[in-house]
């Protein structure tokens, strides 16, 4: 099976014929491989401050990042204004930077402050660090510990949570956690929005057997990050390691999500599987898959001005946004995008 007969644009191809997985190399290698990319990446962030993470989570100063919107510093006329709060939480396979265009676009065209936290990866930090240091810093800015440069206000449902990849699995155990632990916090989040997001560990899902090899992301690959990132197996049956583990009545007090997916990616099985339970828990919950597409649509640089990538961000800045997408569903539905709940 190949990339041509999914209707892939060019692009989409292009990458998944060039895209060889190395899985013989340590991770901080291919992170300094990717040095020059995340230097140029960095024209995308406003300000960054340090964070104190406590002994337990590594005992080290963590740079949070702060994206603001199109002018913002140009706002002088309401000093008063209040912006919408975005946690964002990148992916790279829990091993490597994310990439930044993706919480510009978002923190443009949603006018929100977004904070993106570089947390701590693996093999260095294995599960459950990198979640436990986001679980920390999020706990701070809801209860008004970490406002470095004063402009949070975090209101009754002011605050959404997104992530992508690693980081949608991230942005989805967050909010388990919360519960997990009765923390009335859950309350305050407004919205949760996950793309293409690692649900579980299993690798025999329709998806994973269909799009195994020669799809950008395969399942060796993931294999190969899933071994990095777990020390065990028992961990691996946590469900703020797995969220698909989660019971029906764990996910009960789940706040509204969107679950985005890509037809030829890997993870769009227990992305959407992910969802439709949400869909039994009684959580309002909008699944799309966009066609003729590959992980990272909405991520990579190269697929910014995709049909799937244009698509996909107008419906989620909507989402974001609390407007109506249905007429982008309409005029889209079976051609671009399959909207499942």
């Amino acid at each position: 099976m190949d990339p041509e007969s999914f209707g892939l644009d060019k692009t989409a191809i292009e990458i998944c014929n060039s895209y060889m997985p190395v899985l013989d190399i340590e991770p901080r290698l291919i992170r300094e491989g990717f040095k020059s990319l995340y230097d140029i990446q960095k024209k995308h962030i406003t300000k960054t401050k340090q964070y104190q993470l406590s002994k337990e989570n590594g005992d080290r100063l963590m740079d949070v990042h702060f994206f603001y919107p199109n002018g913002y510093e140009n706002n002088s006329v309401n000093v008063n204004q209040k912006y919408p709060v975005i946690f964002y939480i990148h992916g790279g396979g829990f091993m490597v930077d994310g990439i930044k265009k993706l919480p510009r676009e978002i923190s443009d065209r949603t006018n929100s402050i977004l904070i993106y936290p570089d947390y701590g990866l693996t093999p260095e930090e294995k599960y459950p660090i990198g979640l436990k240091q986001c679980y920390q810093l999020f706990i701070d800015i809801m209860n008004g510990n970490f406002n470095p440069f004063n402009d949070l206000s975090i209101q009754e449902d002011s605050i959404s949570i997104v992530g992508e990849s690693s980081g949608g699995n991230f942005a989805l155990a967050l909010p388990l956690m919360l519960i997990l632990n009765q923390s009335s916090l859950i309350l305050k989040i407004s919205k949760v929005l996950v793309y293409y997001p690692i649900t579980d560990c299993n690798f025999e899902t329709p998806s994973y057997n269909k799009f195994s090899e020669k799809f950008y992301l395969t399942k060796e690959g993931m294999k190969w990050c899933w071994n990095h990132y777990t020390n065990n197996d028992s961990e691996r049956e946590e469900i703020t390691c797995c969220p698909l583990k989660a019971t029906i009545d764990q996910l009960k007090q789940f706040p509204q999500t969107m679950v985005m997916t890509a037809e030829t990616d890997v993870l769009s099985s227990e992305g959407e599987e992910f969802g439709l339970k949400l869909s039994k828990a009684n959580v309002k919950v909008s699944v799309i898959r966009i066609l003729k597409t590959i992980h990272g649509f909405v991520s990579l640089d190269q697929t910014n001005d995709s049909i799937a990538c244009r698509v996909g961000m107008d419906i989620s800045i909507n989402f974001l946004n609390n407007k109506s997408f249905d007429s982008i569903i309409t005029e889209n539905n079976n051609k671009t995008l399959l909207k499942l709940v």
